[in-house]
């Protein structure tokens, strides 16, 4: 087989962890969240097109083999493995948005880290339930508050990680100022977390 001499711009053009997220202008302005990854990916790996009409995607390499259309499988691909984990490594952002756990919940690293990525999923999940109606707040709240009793964060990491932000955003979508403040009234642990989420 005969080796294939690549010319032009196929010669500058990288194969690897590049994607293109597409998203409408509505959808960025409501989602703060998606804002914030979208903004800090890098630009020479992410193509971020806004358009005013369509769905939310995201095409995996150059050649468009992988399309992602659920908004949190979207942000978690951005944040780990779509960009070799480019925002969830030290120095690189000004987070680690999956807790620095994505490169190491690979190929059985670390079981911690692999519980640590499907936690993150798994509250994601919530925040989707948060902002869709489908969870009780109230009830949300409270058990938030017991699970956050010996926990920073709802995922082990030293700071806020994706699922923090996604379901600190829908709690303070749905319920804010006062009203939080007397939801949260007996929640001392809930309201720490907040306040070092929106910090």
């Amino acid at each position: 087989q005969k080796p294939r001499t690549m010319t032009g711009s196929e010669a500058t053009t990288s194969r690897s962890a590049l994607v293109t997220l597409t998203v409408p202008s509505k959808e960025l302005a409501a989602d703060p969240l998606l804002s914030i990854v979208a903004s800090v990916a890098s630009p020479y790996q992410t193509t971020v097109k806004i358009v005013k009409k369509g769905d939310l995607s995201l095409v995996l390499g150059p050649d468009g083999a992988e399309t992602l259309t659920h908004r949190n499988a979207v942000l978690r691909a951005l944040c780990g493995m779509g960009l070799h984990n480019a925002l969830d490594t030290f120095g690189s952002t000004p987070l680690l948005f999956l807790g620095g756990h994505s490169a190491r919940s690979y190929a059985g690293a670390s079981p911690v880290s692999a519980l640590a990525v499907a936690g993150i999923s798994s509250w994601m999940s919530v925040a989707s339930s948060v902002r869709d109606g489908g969870a009780d707040l109230d009830a949300l709240l409270g058990q938030l508050d017991g699970y956050l009793g010996s926990r920073s964060f709802v995922v082990p990491c030293p700071e806020p990680t994706l699922a923090d932000l996604d379901l600190y955003l829908a709690i303070v979508a749905k319920v804010s100022g006062e009203a939080l403040e007397g939801k949260v009234k007996g929640c001392a642990h809930v309201y720490r977390w907040l306040e070092q989420c929106g910090a």
